[in-house]
């Protein structure tokens, strides 16, 4: 391996720290945007929340009740589980 001079290396090192400013700089505007759709998909949940219940026959009690509730609703039941696995080839 060749050997390093200072200067070479302090080039290396400035190139490093523009590369990590560069990223430091896109990561940030990358989260930024991911917030703000973040926002935006929290509004139209919102709005799709007040439509709903504007349709409906709940009174705002009924509706702050059932959400405050705490009933767990049971989508399917869990697949059994397999035993054992790959069977040996016998020879």
């Amino acid at each position: 391996m060749a050997r390093m001079t200072m200067e070479s290396i302090d080039e290396k090192i400035k190139k490093a720290e523009d590369r990590v400013a560069k990223t430091g700089r896109i990561y940030n505007e990358a989260c930024e945007e991911l917030q703000k759709l973040r926002e935006k998909k929290a509004a139209i949940e919102n709005e799709a929340l007040v439509a709903a219940f504007m349709k409906s026959s709940k009174s705002l009690e009924e509706a702050i009740a059932f959400f405050e509730s705490e009933t767990v609703v049971k989508d399917e039941e869990p697949k059994p589980k397999r035993r054992g696995g790959r069977r040996k080839k016998t020879k």
